[in-house]
């Protein structure tokens, strides 16, 4: 496995603070709120010293704008709370909370057999 330099913007504020480390990214997801107003990209890492690595970010889904059926004058993207989840474990399954057990065991199994990265010769 190549281990990439991951910079996550890890802000709850306007000033700027970024987490920087070496990994590879082993799942990545983007929901979208119910209003279709916000979307929630979730996103587990695992790091060269095998810890993994959980990051969340909701933000306001800006293409909720591109219809204009749908426009909301009212909405203030400001209502929108933008978060930020940084965390790190030993241990994947403490993620559970956060993606789910189901979600958990498949990148667990895909990462026993090998199938989070396969080199390829071609």
């Amino acid at each position: 496995m190549e281990y990439t330099e991951i910079k996550l913007n890890v802000s709850n504020d306007n000033i700027k603070e970024y987490k920087l480390f070496d990994g590879i990214k082993i799942y990545s997801d983007i929901f979208i709120s119910e209003d279709k107003k916000s979307l929630t990209n979730k996103r587990v890492y695992i790091t060269k010293k095998k810890n993994y690595v959980y990051y969340e970010r909701t933000d306001v889904n800006w293409n909720y704008w591109h219809d204009k059926n749908k426009y909301d004058f009212s909405f203030d993207t400001n209502s929108i709370k933008h978060n930020i989840i940084f965390e790190v474990s030993k241990d994947l399954t403490s993620f559970s909370h956060y993606l789910g057990e189901r979600v958990v065991e498949k990148i667990m199994l895909k990462e026993a057999t090998g199938e989070i990265v396969e080199k390829l010769d071609i």
